[in-house]
């Protein structure tokens, strides 16, 4: 054969004369492969238009300037096919100097460990454990394959985890330690089909795999495969195979590779979707513990701690509570890395979704956000990557959101599920402790004017008694009845006489001190404690004021008040009540409008 100066046309019509059948054949330079026979990329593992830098064989044949001979095994009609594969440096008048001729012949059935990867097949079906299979799959290809280490890492949101692993030598464990598939990834660069590492943004991007990862600089070890393992179009995991030899791996390994890989795929998937659940049915656990424990609570303060407490039960970084009150938001019980820490952190994560809090009015689903990976935050102490916001909600609505900030390998967003449960067991203990609040106010409330009832009034009155017999204090108790109120409701009806009592109340209301103590004991009848105060000219001029402001003349009425005073004249709540009942109706009978203190 000539091999200098040839035209493709006479290649062609010199290999359509070859006597044992059809040759499948293709020219390459030194970039790209420029003709291709119609099945040459089946069978010689390169067509048209590729760069020859993917393919060993050629790559090899280029730089070395001589012939190469290497058998090839592929699939052909469901039948396992050798290949004699040929390459031949030549010139090549309808391409650039430094061209390449392959060309492969005498195809055959081969029986390439056949057996040896039925059996393997065999006995990785017959685990009941997705993790035992892949460890048999690891342990034979260090014997199929012939290399030293051969090992399988699972992907988890941007990082590696080893799952199975397998070595020649006992030795050689030691890699394990010291290798990283990030670093790989890393070194790789465009010379790694499996994946890529993006500097710029810290992550991996996926390209398909069509031959073996450049070399490594790992001591002993001078060649590494990188096999990605994909599921349903997803990149699961991958597949490395290490050995002490610098030559690549040869068609027939990535040949049994590809056969395989959907089988090892489909067991990392296994592995993966059982973990998940495991770690759902953990979560859920842990809700249904917590949320017995959240509607025991019985203040809003408490709850959002102990519900911070959860989250970091639930492997949580950091977090708060985003709670509506009135028509504001407020920050409230962060937990984690932030409960200690007050250097910005809030500013920062509204600057990440350009929330105004001012204006905001809340999210109504669940979101995810990716924050900023800039070294600015890592300077700051703000090392999170990812933000979640679950809505809050009770039978009322939205009151409020939880915000869970973590890295990038907790995967937010495939937990959306727990936190949701976890913001309705929040929903649901909130829900209880308002009920139980507006119980209480509705038990000890008076529905008409909104100040304590008899029943309320008690309870404070005692606790208040207990309180200044502490300071050494005392305090007036007041009762006060409303003159001519009988005869309102008799003229004017019963709605003039409630919004009498409804405006008496509020002014008396805006006239106390905070401390002092209003309720409503029944009909026109209010009650009154005015803390730390005794019988005086003091006292005299206070409640002569309170007269002026109640609004009795707007409604023509009068008011009859008795004092007693706690703890000179009475230690107890009975004695002290009936003392200033009695004062009052002494004031009602002699002439009414009237405040007795004697």
């Amino acid at each position: 054969m000539r091999t200098r100066g040839l035209r493709i046309t006479e290649l062609q019509e010199l290999f359509s004369q070859w006597p044992n059948g059809k040759v499948d054949w293709l020219v390459a330079n030194r970039e790209t492969v420029i003709y291709a026979s119609p099945d040459a990329e089946r069978k010689l593992g390169i067509g048209l238009e590729q760069q020859v830098t993917k393919h060993p064989f050629v790559r090899k044949a280029l730089m070395s300037r001589r012939s190469l001979v290497e058998e090839f095994q592929t699939w052909q009609d469901d039948q396992l096919m050798s290949t004699t594969v040929v390459a031949v440096p030549m010139e090549i008048e309808d391409a650039e100097d430094g061209s390449v001729l392959l060309y492969g012949v005498n195809n055959t059935p081969s029986v390439w460990k056949t057996e040896e990867i039925t059996t393997l097949i065999k006995e990785i079906n017959r685990q009941t454990s997705s993790v035992a299979a892949l460890q048999i799959f690891v342990r034979e290809c260090v014997k199929l394959f012939g290399c030293q280490i051969a090992a399988i890492w699972v992907a988890r949101s941007e990082k590696y985890y080893l799952l199975a692993k397998s070595t020649e030598n006992p030795q050689d464990e030691r890699y394990f330690n010291e290798f990283r598939v990030s670093d790989v990834m890393r070194e790789g660069g465009e010379n790694n089909p499996a994946l890529n590492w993006n500097v710029q943004t810290q992550e991996f991007f996926s390209k398909p795999v069509d031959g073996p990862v450049s070399d490594f600089d790992l001591p002993g070890l001078k060649h590494l495969l990188s096999f990605p393992l994909r599921h349903l179009g997803e990149e699961l995991g991958i597949l490395e195979l290490f050995t002490h030899d610098a030559l690549p791996y040869d068609g027939s390994t990535m040949l049994w590779l590809n056969q395989l890989g959907p089988l090892v795929a489909s067991l990392v998937y296994e592995h993966e979707m059982r973990a998940v659940a495991s770690e759902r049915e953990k979560d859920l656990n842990l809700l249904l513990w917590g949320t017995e424990i959240l509607v025991q609570i019985q203040t809003e303060a408490e709850l959002l701690e102990e519900a911070g407490e959860m989250a970091m039960v639930l492997n949580l970084e950091a977090g708060f509570f985003f709670m509506r009150q009135a028509d504001n938001w407020h920050v409230q019980a962060p937990f984690g890395r932030l409960k200690q820490n007050d250097n910005g952190w809030e500013k920062w994560v509204f600057d990440q979704i350009q929330l105004d809090p001012e204006n905001y009015t809340g999210h109504k689903q669940t979101d995810v956000y990716d924050l900023s990976p800039s070294r600015s935050r890592l300077k700051a102490g703000f090392p999170w990557r990812k933000l979640l916001i679950q809505p809050v909600e009770t039978n009322s609505g939205i009151i409020g959101e939880l915000w869970l900030l973590d890295f990038v390998d907790t995967k937010l967003g495939s937990r959306k599920e727990v936190f949701a449960a976890f913001a309705r067991s929040l929903g649901v203990a909130l829900e209880t402790i308002r009920q139980r609040r507006k119980l209480e106010q509705m038990a000890t409330t008076d529905s008409l004017t909104g100040i304590l009832n008899r029943q309320g009034f008690s309870q404070r009155l005692r606790a208040e008694m207990a309180s200044t017999k502490r300071r050494g204090s005392n305090f007036l108790l007041l009762l006060l009845d409303l003159d001519e109120f009988k005869i309102l409701n008799d003229t004017q009806g019963h709605p003039i006489g409630d919004r009498a009592l409804c405006v008496i109340s509020s002014n008396i209301q805006a006239f106390i001190r905070e401390n002092d103590i209003l309720a409503r004991s029944g009909g026109d009848e209010l009650c009154l404690v005015l803390v730390d105060m005794r019988k005086g000219p003091e006292a005299t001029r206070v409640i002569n004021r309170l007269k002026e402001r109640m609004g009795l003349e707007e409604f023509k009425l009068g008011v009859s008040i008795g004092v007693a005073e706690f703890p000179t004249e009475a230690d107890n709540y009975e004695g002290l009540y009936h003392l200033a009942d009695e004062r009052l109706y002494m004031g009602k009978h002699s002439g009414k409008n009237k405040v007795v203190f004697d």
